[in-house]
């Protein structure tokens, strides 16, 4: 299954703006108890919607129907944003951040983290024909890239780079940050680790360089 099949999405029209505020760097993940909790909720929220969507379909259903919808935790629009929520770019831009950023019309974009501090994400469908180390990266936004995209080819300020992977074993998880229920993410120097260890290859990392990001509650406003 790919990452893209493993992420919740909830569609969000307003236009992301990116700051350059630097976020937390990826650390060991030891307890996995609050993220149990967290995606326990988030199972029992997508039954729930589909359940309510089964029966807008068929008024007349017997209640507690089982059906495949009912029971895949199914993907759904919602106006809720959290961590792993798919954030879909809208097609009207005002003119001007439509020529400065176009990169994000039509974006599909993943959230890494969302508290009262910070929001943080990564555009998803943006490729490029850039390699760092011999790695295919991805363009993740315009904040914290060094200079890859935008310095016509001159490393400057701070590179972020999000390795996302599904991996499940015990090495990956303590070099990863969970994002939701079967995707993670770690540096570039936890994949090579991973590589270099045997536990993973090259093509179980799916790279990103630099991020979108929100102040407090702008997110919310827009």
């Amino acid at each position: 299954m790919s990452l893209l099949a493993l992420l919740s999405r909830a569609y969000l029209p307003p236009r992301p703006l990116s700051i350059p505020t630097r976020a937390a760097a990826p650390r060991l993940c030891t307890d996995g108890g609050d993220v149990k909790g967290e995606e326990d909720w988030r199972d029992v929220r997508a039954r729930l919607v589909a359940m309510e969507q089964l029966e807008q379909a068929d008024p007349d259903a017997p209640p507690g129907l089982s059906s495949p919808v009912v029971s895949g935790a199914p993907v759904y629009e919602t106006p809720l944003i959290e961590r792993g929520s798919v954030i879909l770019g809208g097609t009207q831009q005002e003119f001007g951040f439509a020529l400065r950023q176009q990169y994000f019309h039509k974006s599909v974009m993943l959230l890494l983290q969302h508290d009262d501090a910070f929001t943080r994400g990564i555009i998803l469908n943006r490729p490029s024909a850039m390699e760092l180390d011999g790695w295919r990266v991805w363009f993740g936004g315009d904040v914290a890239e060094g200079g890859l995209f935008h310095g016509n080819g001159r490393a400057g300020g701070t590179r972020e780079i999000v390795c996302l992977h599904s991996l499940t074993s015990d090495a990956a998880t303590r070099l990863s940050m969970p994002v939701i229920r079967g995707v993670q993410y770690t540096t570039l120097e936890g994949a090579q680790a991973l590589v270099a260890s045997g536990e993973a290859e090259r093509s179980s990392f799916w790279l990103f360089v630099g991020y979108a990001g929100w102040a407090p509650k702008q997110l919310q406003g827009e």
